[in-house]
C-alpha cells in the first residue's frame, strides 16, 4: 500500500504518511538521520490534529516530501 501524501517537518524529525484504506490513516515516523522508528498509526484527521498539537507542530511547519 503506497501513501497518497507524505510530509516532513522543517527540522526533519518527523515524517507523516497519509493512507486511504478504506478510512483515512496516518503513519508517523520519528526520523534521525538515516534511521526511522516504527510507525505510530493515527486514525482520522482528529487524531492527527491532536498529535500535531501535542508536539507543537503547525501546518506551516510541514513540507511535502
Amino acid at each position: 500500500m503506497d501513501p497518497s501524501a507524505v510530509w516532513r517537518d522543517k527540522q526533519h524529525r518527523w515524517r507523516i504518511e497519509a493512507y486511504r484504506a478504506p478510512d483515512l490513516r496516518f503513519a508517523v515516523f520519528a526520523t534521525n538521520g538515516t534511521t526511522e522508528s516504527a510507525p505510530l498509526w493515527l486514525f482520522g484527521m482528529a487524531a492527527l490534529a491532536r498529535w500535531l498539537m501535542t508536539h507543537a507542530i503547525s501546518l506551516d511547519d510541514l513540507e511535502t516530501d
